[in-house]
């Protein structure tokens, strides 16, 4: 459980991208996709405990309390800062980087799943990137960053106020060209967290999903209504704040949040969702990363 004194700023337009290499335990800041700093950190105690793949900073905190125990105190282990990344569609307060009252356990395996860093580190890094900057997690094996493309099409708007368009699927990819808020991109293809698209001269390029938001083509989302399929019993909130949804979309409307431990009347379930009915009778959707079945 994470308090603290926060800011957000979702749009924000950010020069930096964050790389995590957790088979060096080193995070490395980019600069206009130039090394600008890198720092030692600690990962996951076990591989799996570490998310993979591309993800947002959505909250940071200065002092972050962690049960009970609040900010700054000597027995913090979350130590002087938190930039919270969002996995999953989550709210940031599950996965983050963070300072640490350990600073030994730097550069080992060590964590329940955060990256620590050296409080004087984390806290440099907190004041450099700005909320919406986006993290790149991987264990450096060959080919961990180059995910493959599957066909998918559609349109695509820039929702941050400039975006990077980029040579390959990575944020360690050449930065070919920037598009400004509200350019439409047409897509033509889909690689974990990136849309390959197709550029007025005919070239391919990729762009991160946490900038650009899909407008035209967007099909998945009565197509996941369709697969729901009937379900009964109920569901329970797994994670300290969760997003109840209007529809099936991590885009969706949040209609209200709830907290770990609530309860859900289930109603049915696709692949990533439950359809739940709410006290007030209506249908609300929540994501499976979120909730488990009771």
């Amino acid at each position: 459980m994470i308090f603290g004194l926060g800011a957000t700023d979702a749009d924000a337009a950010s020069p930096y991208k964050i790389e995590v290499n957790k088979a060096t335990n080193k995070l490395t800041l980019y600069k206009n996709g130039r090394v600008y700093k890198q720092y030692p950190v600690a990962t996951g105690r076990t591989p799996s405990l570490t998310p993979e793949g591309t993800f947002p900073i959505v909250v940071k905190f200065v002092k972050p309390g962690w049960k009970g125990i609040p900010g700054g105190h000597p027995n913090n282990p979350l130590g002087e800062r938190w930039l919270g990344i969002s996995v999953k569609g989550d709210n940031g307060r599950t996965y983050g980087i963070h300072g640490t009252n350990q600073p030994k356990s730097i550069g080992t395996y060590a964590s329940n799943g955060c990256i620590r860093m050296y409080n004087k580190d984390v806290i440099e890094l907190y004041n450099l990137v700005p909320v919406g900057t986006t993290v790149h997690i991987h264990s450096g094996k060959k080919g961990s960053t180059s995910p493959k493309v599957k066909p998918a099409s559609g349109k695509l708007k820039v929702s941050v106020n400039v975006a990077n368009i980029r040579s390959g699927p990575s944020l360690s990819a050449s930065v070919i060209k920037k598009a400004k808020r509200g350019t439409v991109l047409t897509r033509t293809g889909k690689a974990s967290d990136w849309h390959q698209i197709r550029l007025s001269n005919g070239k391919k390029a990729y762009v991160h999903d946490s900038v650009v938001r899909l407008v035209s083509g967007g099909s998945q989302s009565k197509k996941s209504s369709s697969e729901f399929r009937k379900a009964s019993g109920k569901v329970a909130i797994k994670v300290w704040l969760a997003n109840v949804r209007s529809a099936p979309s991590l885009k969706a409307p949040v209609l209200q949040r709830l907290a770990k431990g609530k309860k859900l009347n289930l109603t049915g379930e696709s692949k990533n969702w439950y359809r739940i009915r709410l006290s007030s009778g209506k249908t609300a959707y929540v994501h499976k990363s979120v909730a488990v079945k009771r």
